[in-house]
């Protein structure tokens, strides 16, 4: 599954990236997120760090069900909001 990300804070786009989610676990480290990620069955597993500063802020662990979004999705995470699409065409 591939995944388009947005990180947010307010109004304002921290980051954006795109990961390939396989069986393998990997990690993708961009600017102010990291994301450790696994498909484990029919479900994404994501570990989201976030930092500012040199400083982790939040972390978070994200369980998304393989699916393709029909249009952005988001999940508030303390001041950050994280907007994903989800794609099965990889």
């Amino acid at each position: 599954m591939l995944i388009d990300i947005g990180l947010f804070q307010e109004d304002e786009l921290l980051q954006q990236s795109k990961i390939k989610v396989t069986e393998q676990e990997q990690i993708d480290e961009n600017g102010a997120i990291s994301l450790k990620h696994q498909l484990i069955e029919d479900v994404a597993r994501i570990e989201l760090r976030v930092y500012e500063n040199g400083e982790q802020q939040i972390k978070s662990n994200l369980d998304m069900p393989v699916h393709q979004s029909d249009d952005w999705e988001s999940i508030e995470l303390a001041q950050y909001t994280l907007a994903f699409r989800c794609s099965l065409n990889t």
